[in-house]
């Protein structure tokens, strides 16, 4: 077989780097998918269900796809630049 030699004309170009508020929303997200659940369970078990445990992880369930539903959702609106670019590269062709 024949190697194909490296160079940067054959490697695809690096993208941008993310910034830092991606990096936060990840971790902002990451950890109130730990917290929200447990904090969700105990709650409702120790204050308004009476010690049911299944009615109690039913709704820690529910939580933690609504933590992760905002997730997907803050994920789809992000702004990655791309949009603009392509306004500006348009622009500067008329």
């Amino acid at each position: 077989m024949a190697s194909v030699e490296v160079t940067p004309s054959r490697v695809a170009p690096r993208g941008p780097d993310p910034s830092r508020g991606v990096y936060f929303k990840l971790a902002f997200f990451s950890i109130a998918l730990f917290v929200a659940p447990i904090t969700a369970y105990y709650y409702a078990k120790d204050r308004f269900l009476g010690g049911d445990a299944v009615f109690a992880g039913g709704l820690a369930a529910v939580v933690a796809n609504v933590v992760l539903f905002g997730y997907i959702v803050v994920a789809c609106l992000e702004d990655d630049g791309t949009k603009a670019k392509a306004k500006a590269a348009e622009k500067k062709s008329e």
